[in-house]
């Protein structure tokens, strides 16, 4: 029974945070600087932050085959994953869509856990997966008919990201890579800050942050809950329940986006959007049920 709260408190946290970062992506692009450049100011700061935790942590030297192997991880799960979500939003698709869409991991994830990592999943489940997936497509729909504003191939983009994430989950849960949190979270910033770095400077010099107050708040935001809030609660999630878990709970961040995106932007939420989180609510509600059925009864089974 704690474990199973621990679990939940986790979960929660995680859900919360990781919704934090779509939220983050639209506050960046109203900041006086350049998005790209305040990005790369974000991983670079906490990359150092973790650092120095990792530094009074006293905790054994990292491998050279986990430290490559976390940055793999943070190249795709925060770096690529990012930089996608982060240029929809600035082609106009708005947060809560932008969460969306990328709501749709869990199905690829499902996907290359039965395939790949031989992980079970129930056909009710994947009938789960599907009903949210709809939810997701009717949300999509209601904001592009909507106040939405982006052409149509900016919506690519986060699926693009969609792709990176998971192949990063993948590769975080096939195999431990013997590191702690400071370390982990130490090597995945580094990679996100190189990711984000060529990005920046690939539009020209890299512009220091200056000092009006919108650009570090923002940075504060991005720095304490979208990275080490939502990282740290993805890396805690996936060691201790699995991709399949973790993967089914994305679906529950648009919800949380949309309400946040409303109170803070005034974006509006129509009829078919609140259609659409019915149905992936009730497709998530689905998934748990199943793995919680195959964890608990079959496993007595057995």
């Amino acid at each position: 029974m704690r474990n199973a709260t621990l679990n939940a408190a986790l979960m929660t946290g995680f859900v919360l945070c990781w919704s934090s970062g779509f939220i983050g992506s639209r506050l960046a692009d109203e900041a006086p600087m350049s998005a790209m450049d305040l990005f790369a100011w974000r991983f670079l700061l906490a990359a150092s932050i973790a650092a120095l935790w990792w530094s009074l942590s006293r905790r054994r030297a990292a491998t050279l085959s986990g430290w490559l192997r976390e940055m793999g991880v943070g190249a795709l799960t925060m770096g690529g994953y990012l930089l996608g979500v982060m240029l929809a939003v600035g082609l106009g698709v708005s947060a809560g869509a932008t969460a969306l869409i990328t709501a749709q991991q869990p199905l690829l994830a499902a996907a290359i856990a039965t395939l790949w990592l031989r992980e079970q999943l129930p056909p009710v489940a994947w009938a789960g997966l599907g009903v949210a997936a709809t939810g997701v497509a009717l949300c999509i729909a209601g904001d592009w008919q909507g106040a939405g504003s982006a052409i149509g191939w900016a919506y690519v983009l986060p699926l693009l990201s969609v792709v990176s994430v998971t192949l990063g989950s993948v590769l975080a849960s096939r195999r431990p890579s013997g590191l702690g949190m400071p370390a982990t979270l130490t090597a995945q910033l580094s990679a996100a800050s190189l990711v984000f770095l060529v990005a920046a400077l690939g539009d020209g010099q890299l512009e220091r942050p200056g000092s009006e107050l919108m650009t570090w708040q923002t940075l504060g935001w991005l720095i304490a809950l979208s990275s080490f809030g939502g990282y740290g609660f993805f890396t805690v999630c996936l060691r201790r329940v699995g991709i399949n878990a973790v993967s089914s709970a994305i679906y529950l961040t648009p919800p949380v986006t949309l309400l946040w995106s409303a109170w803070m932007f005034g974006e509006s939420v129509d009829t078919l959007q609140l259609g659409g989180m019915a149905l992936a609510l009730l497709g998530v509600a689905i998934v748990l049920v199943a793995n919680y059925r195959l964890r608990h009864f079959d496993g007595c089974a057995h």
